[in-house]
């Protein structure tokens, strides 16, 4: 997947907000980035990650990347089913605090940000596939993302930036604009991924629970 600078974005941010310093341009749009991500679930990646002793947990190995939800996962040739934690303290109630014991692993979770545990632990090359949003660093983004989506992370973020109390930067009838027109899009975008859910099965939370 090819990966491009934030920085991409900065002419479509300054067409809206031409005193605004680079810092907060790329500040801004990495969290129009995020919310476009967590509204749209768009960003899918298939990832193999390494589980380890003693947690039987992995880190997500894409740069720049944190997950969202798991949406398919795979051990040693077996299917894992993606679960919350809060499913899992009802369904497998000492599934914490059991260790490796030979049982192959039949769900997945997330119990830190962009990590992944499977339960019974074990170990191991888990394949998954991810719903995946900019990390809080991030200083690139998918060329997609800009390719589709540059114009209108451009206007969101410039919105948020000239509704700021900094004279500087400040315009707020056009950041209330902006802002509203961001807003509608992430609507829009957030009922066409739930229409797009219905009938899924149950998928872990961005909540880290």
């Amino acid at each position: 997947m090819e990966m491009v600078p934030l920085d991409d974005l900065l002419p479509e941010i300054l067409a809206y907000a031409p005193n605004c310093a680079d810092p907060m341009a790329q500040r801004f749009l990495r969290e129009a980035a995020r919310d476009l991500c967590t509204a749209g679930r768009m960003w899918r990646e298939a990832d193999e990650i390494v589980l380890s002793t003693p947690a039987a947990e992995g880190i997500c190995t894409i740069p720049d990347a944190s997950i969202i939800a798991i949406e398919q996962a795979e051990l040693a040739g077996y299917a894992l089913d993606p679960k919350t934690v809060g499913w899992l303290d009802v369904n497998v109630p000492d599934w914490s605090i059991r260790t490796t014991d030979g049982d192959p692993a039949r769900y997945v979770t997330q119990l830190t940000p962009n990590t992944v545990t499977v339960v019974p632990r074990a170990t191991g090359r888990l394949k998954v596939r991810l719903v995946l949003q900019p990390s809080r660093g991030a200083m690139m983004i998918p060329a997609w993302m800009v390719e589709q989506y540059g114009t209108e992370l451009g206007k969101g973020a410039a919105g948020r930036i000239l509704v700021l109390p900094d004279p500087a930067v400040s315009n707020l009838q056009l950041g209330a604009a902006l802002v509203g027109e961001f807003k509608s899009l992430l609507n829009g975008m957030k009922l066409a991924a739930a229409r797009g859910q219905q009938g899924a099965p149950l998928r872990t939370r961005p909540h880290f629970f």
